[in-house]
């Protein structure tokens, strides 16, 4: 319990130190920044900083609701019925309206604050004597902050700029913060956003090398097991991370390349879920596939997130739910795969994902599974090595109950359009099908009537941004 408020007041401090404003989200003045500095000034308080940017992650207004089973998740496509009034007008495509950009300026604001917690973090970690830290624990917690830099930098890129396939390579990016001040970021191209988010990634890979997960052998006390590992942002997830923004900036070879070097250790480190995992009593159901995950967090909140929009006992139109018809399609009435099979609820003619109902589960939500590597894996050898593509997809369909096989003489088009559904299937509730359709720049998306528009793709930055003229 002392832990636990020890945990509440570093979010409450830093919170405090990131005040929304219009000096672009932050500002910062010389009396916080002692203070700051002061509190940074002994392990306990790195510690607790970087707790406390994990515990904003799990907020409503990131991980824990919009960025993976709401917002982003209703704009790609999920469901049949996308719930509250706000979340059918954005998918609708009008971003304008007032509830919608009430929702993306949260996300917004409160990434760039978690980002400037993590900029002071890392500011002042490099002013202290390391012999305050135990064996590793530098190198962890300056690894874990550079990639968490980088990967929340690059949600925003995916929400907020063009894609690589829509011509977006030069046109304007997303401020990259990498300080903690009042000092205005300027946007740059979302070429030099993916340069800045690789080499925060490089950087972090350099520091996690070596650490338990990778090698097996505990370098520190702190996180001292495989799975507390899958909760922080681990050197497997700096590889994964990368390997999602070379695909995105269209480096197959580069994508390929960070895929395989997981894939070869995936039967170790990120084993597939068991049959026996998910025939268990309903409240040891492990649904949400925690041995897969390369990166999630604990939201200890998670079931009351989820009641208002995916409660199947609630059965009132503001849930987002599917129809019949959308299972169907979707799932294409392979009875045997186990997505199907134990994480759908049908009520009625009301059909609801049940992923992340897991009372017994620790409250897990995954943010990166190690199927998504061999979908990159498969897209990446689509047209240089089908064959290969086949396998990749063929592991993972086998590890989901779907005993037949895709032709080895499948076609680039046909490889790339089992993807998709590979996608459709795996991501619901995890924010991922939008940002698959995105950097397809599709304009042919399931539960979209006639040519899905791609400016839909692209949401708009807050005002308060845009005020400065950015």
């Amino acid at each position: 319990m002392k832990r636990h408020k020890k945990l509440i007041i570093s979010v409450l401090f830093f919170a405090g130190l990131t005040l929304f404003s219009c000096k672009k989200w932050i500002d910062v003045a010389p009396k916080t920044q002692i203070e700051s500095s002061r509190f940074l000034s002994n392990r306990q308080g790195f510690v607790e900083a970087l707790t406390g940017v994990y515990i904003k992650m799990v907020a409503t207004n990131m991980y824990g609701k919009e960025l993976s089973f709401g917002f982003v998740d209703v704009l790609g496509s999920s469901y049949t019925n996308n719930g509250s009034t706000a979340y059918r007008t954005a998918f609708s495509g009008n971003y304008q309206d007032q509830a919608v950009m009430n929702i993306i300026t949260s996300i917004y604001s409160n990434t760039y604050n978690a980002i400037a917690n993590i900029n002071n973090i890392l500011e002042q970690i490099d002013h202290v004597d390391k012999s305050i830290f135990a064996a590793g624990e530098y190198e962890l917690i300056k690894g874990e902050a550079l990639g968490l830099r980088a990967f929340l930098h690059f949600d925003m890129l995916r929400l907020h700029t063009k894609s690589y396939k829509d011509g977006g390579v030069n046109t304007l990016g997303i401020p990259y913060v990498t300080t903690y001040s009042g000092t205005v970021t300027p946007r740059s191209t979302v070429k030099d956003d993916i340069i800045k988010i690789i080499a925060d990634l490089n950087l972090a890979e350099q520091l996690l090398k070596g650490e338990l997960i990778e090698t097996g052998v505990p370098s520190t006390t702190v996180n001292s097991t495989f799975d507390a590992r899958k909760e922080r942002f681990n050197y497997y997830a700096v590889k994964a991370t990368k390997a999602r923004a070379y695909l995105w900036a269209q480096d197959n070879v580069n994508a390929l390349k960070e895929a395989e070097a997981i894939i070869a250790v995936a039967p170790s480190r990120f084993p597939f879920i068991t049959l026996s995992s998910l025939t268990a009593a309903d409240p040891n159901k492990n649904r949400v596939f925690t041995t897969e995950h390369i990166f999630g967090l604990t939201a200890e909140r998670l079931q009351q997130n989820i009641t208002a929009v995916l409660d199947s006992s609630l059965r009132t139109g503001s849930l987002q739910y599917m129809s019949s018809t959308r299972v169907n399609q979707q799932y294409e009435g392979i009875i045997t795969d186990i997505r199907s099979q134990y994480m759908i609820k049908q009520v009625a003619a009301q059909y609801y994902y049940t992923k992340l109902h897991q009372p017994q589960i620790s409250r897990r939500m995954p943010l990166i599974k190690i199927p998504e590597m061999y979908y990159i894996a498969a897209e990446c050898l689509s047209t240089s090595n089908p064959a290969r593509a086949v396998d990749y997809l063929n592991i993972v369909r086998r590890s989901r109950g779907i005993t037949a096989d895709l032709s080895q003489t499948s076609s680039t088009a046909q490889i790339l359009t089992e993807i998709e559904k590979e996608y459709r299937k795996e991501f619901p509730n995890e924010g991922q099908i939008f940002f698959f359709h995105k950097r397809q720049n599709s304009n042919a998306v399931i539960g979209v009537s006639g040519t899905n528009q791609t400016l839909r793709y692209v949401l708009p930055l807050p005002q308060q941004e845009l005020d400065f003229g950015f």
